[in-house]
């Protein structure tokens, strides 16, 4: 083999490897409320148990936020109009693992109990 197409093939390796992850996995539920309520809500909630904002913006319907007491563990808030209200989602990171989604359902059942209280 020429080392030419040892250096390509070595670079093409490399690149696979540095790729970025895919998403994790997310829990998503839908509610009948505007999505930028859901997404102040959201917010409000993450706020209250611990959570550090890095990131929110209510035109791209995202929150990114990280849990003070654990370093390495990374949220993600997303919401997104549908018909019928608005698409609430919740994914997220620990040390670089995807964290399973069934470890969201208290932020989402806090979050969609508020929303019904306003209603």
């Amino acid at each position: 083999m020429k080392p030419n197409v040892r250096v390509m093939l070595l670079m093409v390796w490399l690149a696979g490897c540095a790729s970025t992850p895919a998403a994790p996995p997310e829990r998503q539920v839908e509610v009948d409320a505007g999505s930028e309520h859901v997404l102040r809500t959201g917010l409000d909630v993450l706020v209250e148990r611990g959570f550090v904002i890095r990131f929110a913006d209510a035109q791209l319907g995202r929150i990114d936020a990280v849990f003070a007491s654990r370093p390495g563990y990374e949220v993600r808030l997303a919401t997104s109009a549908i018909p019928a209200g608005t698409r609430l989602a919740l994914s997220g990171r620990q040390g670089g693992q995807a964290i399973e989604p069934y470890r969201f359902d208290p932020l989402l059942v806090e979050i969609t109990s508020r929303l019904e209280r306003d209603q």
